[in-house]
């Protein structure tokens, strides 16, 4: 769920009314809080950003400015310019806000991902049945490609072209578009899937059962595995929430 649709809300009495840059940098705090964003890696330019998160450029600006006097996000210019997380701990400068933004999400979040591992369960079904060989080809080499990935924004991207390569199998594009936009629902809006390296092993053995069921033509095991793996993303926020109120003193 992106931040849209939150201005001209009414203001509650007695309640502070937080504005779209606050809730857009809350956001990309806990975005960086849960491994969606690495240290080292480039927050999307802000004209995606505001596409992304459906709000305007400035709103964008003003929240990564935010961003930035916490020490968790710095600009660069030049060819190779562009906004970049640093490695600053978020749980010494923003845990809090971390607890609050996944407080909130996670319930809403919980009906989406149960929709979302049944979607993907019919995908890697309906790939299973219709894999060609040199669609095989590509699963196992991908799978190799995240196996030796040099870093977890690496694998991330192999991540990314493997699901990608699954969801293409099935030969209907509704499901690709269905998937893309389940995935940023799932993601804070960012699309972007968290990758904390604690959970990089899991990652690589359900990555392993997924093709291995696709090669096989394990239709109902490729739907099994499918569907663990896609509970990944909601275990890394809740572990996320727990990080961030041990951090904050919430026990």
């Amino acid at each position: 769920m992106s931040v849209a649709g939150r201005e001209g809300r009414p203001a509650v009495p007695g309640f502070a009314r937080t504005t779209l840059r606050e809730e857009l940098a809350d956001r990309i705090i806990t975005a960086i809080a849960i491994g969606a964003y690495l240290p080292g890696d480039r927050l999307p330019p802000e004209r995606e950003l505001a596409e992304l998160q459906q709000v305007s450029r400035v709103t964008v600006r003003e929240a990564v400015r935010t961003v930035a006097d916490l020490g968790l996000v710095v600009s660069r210019r030049g060819r190779d310019g562009g906004t970049f997380v640093t490695d600053r701990d978020w749980q010494g400068v923003a845990p809090d806000v971390a607890r609050r933004t996944l407080e909130a999400e996670i319930p809403r979040l919980s009906e989406l991902f149960d929709y979302r591992c049944l979607v993907e369960g019919l995908v890697a079904r309906t790939a299973a049945e219709r894999r060609s060989s040199e669609q095989s080809d590509l699963l196992e080499r991908l799978l190799a490609d995240f196996a030796a990935a040099p870093s977890l924004s690496a694998a991330r991207a192999v991540d990314h072209r493997l699901h990608a390569a699954v969801t293409d199998m099935t030969g209907n594009p509704n499901l690709v578009t269905l998937c893309a936009q389940l995935n940023a629902r799932a993601t804070l809006g960012f699309g972007s899937e968290p990758y904390p390296e604690d959970y990089l092993r899991r990652a690589l053995e359900e990555h392993t059962a997924l093709v291995r069921c696709i090669v096989a033509q394990d239709a109902e095991g490729a739907f099994r595995a499918a569907h663990q793996h896609f509970e990944l993303t909601l275990d890394i926020m809740k572990d996320g929430l727990r990080r961030a109120h041990r951090s904050s003193g919430g026990g």
